[in-house]
């Protein structure tokens, strides 16, 4: 298929099954693979796992479909975007916000994502097995554990080695984003994603033949909701916008380059579904793995990085499964960084009037310049803290806990009250050529019950209520 672009000369998504592969890639990631597994072990999982498929029905899809409306019918970034549906008012700083997301959680997105490349290495090398015997003749009181834990933090707080593969995940997703919109990352995520679901596939077969796998499947859906609080709840929302990629530009600037006749409301239902679908079979994978060799399901942000390769060393077959594992997420790691790229890249492009390759070189200084900050807050820097975190943390918090929250109820508010509903009508209906049936549940959902529940748990997750 040919070069395809809107009637403005903008590129879009050459093919359907192209744009929700993109959107698809977007939403699956670091979210899915690493993030939730552990924020679920963490909650008492089955109960954190209701209310975030809840919280994705409820506030995911409605808000990934006000940002592909707001996306599609300007096709322009983000920033532009917002200026464009609503000229001549201050909803533009809404947009900003969304800018502000992205490239501040590029900062440790990327240094993760080198983390993952480092670790699919040492999979493959057979490094941890070799690592766990060499602290273990230093320090004969460690288990496999508790030397993967003091390798990780080593790793992790070193000055150069976290940096060099942070440089090389820029530059794997600067050589994607060169391609532009088509050849980059269209083209990227058809390939990615099928690889990335039969990988994942591979892994819940292994975990069927595992010991724990019914406790693990027990832990992932059966709940306990004497577990839930306020914490959870505002975990299950920042998990859904985290893993749906809304709340930070990104499904503005993907909605931007879908055709005019994409259905969007079928779209954003395909990404959901694909995306929740992903993240149960990524706790499949983990928790059986868990409970088959005791091993905490709640271990925090380590669990990836910590517990698994611990697991992986005692488990029949634990090599092929490690960098299989290993494979998947960094498979997951480049494709939400390529698309958290494209907010900026095209900003840059519109607003400033850059080339894609300059557009491209900036985006990736940047995140280069913010993620050696980020990466040495963890090791040398650590002295320096934000309102008690290191930077690392401290941007991970600030946009999840406060940033997306707030840039999800705007854009709630903006397009359920602020513009008039025939906006939203247009925009699923393609002009009234397909049904848009759901349109008026939709705005009210985006009238009341978003903006109450976004601001009712941003409150109490912060301390106030």
């Amino acid at each position: 298929m040919g070069h395809k672009t809107t009637n403005t000369g903008r590129a879009t998504f050459a093919t359907r099954l192209g744009a929700v592969a993109a959107a698809v890639g977007s939403a699956v990631g670091f979210g899915n693979i690493w993030r939730f597994p552990y924020i679920t072990g963490q909650d008492g999982g089955g109960a954190f796992l209701i209310i975030y498929v809840l919280a994705v029905l409820f506030l995911g899809i409605p808000l990934m479909i006000a940002e592909f409306s707001i996306g599609r019918t300007a096709h322009r970034n983000v920033v532009g975007a917002y200026r464009k549906i609503a000229p001549g008012t201050p909803w533009w700083t809404v947009g900003a916000l969304g800018l502000a997301v992205a490239m501040l959680i590029l900062g440790f997105y990327v240094v993760i994502s080198g983390w993952t490349l480092c670790y699919t290495w040492r999979a493959l090398t057979n490094d941890f097995s070799a690592t766990v015997s060499a602290m273990q003749m230093a320090d004969a009181s460690l288990d496999a554990a508790g030397a993967l834990t003091a390798d990780f933090g080593n790793f992790v707080s070193s000055p150069i080695a976290p940096l060099a593969w942070t440089i090389l995940a820029i530059i794997i997703n600067a050589g994607i984003l060169l391609g532009g919109v088509q050849k980059g990352i269209e083209r990227a995520s058809s390939v990615l994603m099928p690889v990335l679901g039969i990988l994942l596939l591979i892994l819940v077969g292994n975990s069927l033949r595992l010991n724990g796998f019914a406790d693990g499947m027990r832990f992932l859906f059966v709940p306990d909701f004497s577990k839930v609080d306020g914490h959870v709840l505002i975990d299950a929302i920042g998990q859904a916008f985290f893993s749906l990629s809304v709340a930070m530009g990104i499904m503005v600037a993907y909605g931007s380059y879908l055709d005019d006749s994409t259905k969007l409301g079928k779209t954003a239902s395909q990404v959901a579904i694909m995306d929740t679908l992903i993240a149960i079979l990524a706790g499949v994978v983990i928790f059986p793995a868990c409970f088959s060799f005791g091993i905490a399901p709640g271990q925090g942000s380590g669990l990836v990085f910590v517990t698994l390769p611990a697991v992986f060393l005692q488990m029949p077959g634990g090599y092929i499964i490690g960098v299989l594992f290993f494979f998947l997420i960094t498979l997951a790691g480049i494709t939400s960084c390529m698309s958290i790229f494209e907010v900026p890249i095209s900003f840059l492009q519109e607003e400033l009037n850059m080339s894609r390759k300059g557009a491209v070189a900036a985006s990736c200084v940047f995140a280069l310049v913010l993620g050696i900050a980020c990466s040495l807050s963890l090791g040398l820097w650590n002295g320096f803290q934000i309102a008690g975190d290191c930077l690392f943390d401290f941007l991970d918090h600030v946009t999840s806990l406060y940033m997306m929250p707030i840039c999800a109820l705007l854009t709630a508010i903006m397009v359920g009250w602020a513009l008039k509903k025939n906006f939203l009508e247009h925009a699923i209906s393609n002009g009234g050529k397909d049904s848009a049936w759901f349109v008026t549940p939709l705005v009210w959902i985006l009238r009341i019950f978003a903006p109450v529940a976004i601001l009712v748990i941003f409150l109490s997750g912060i301390g106030l209520i």
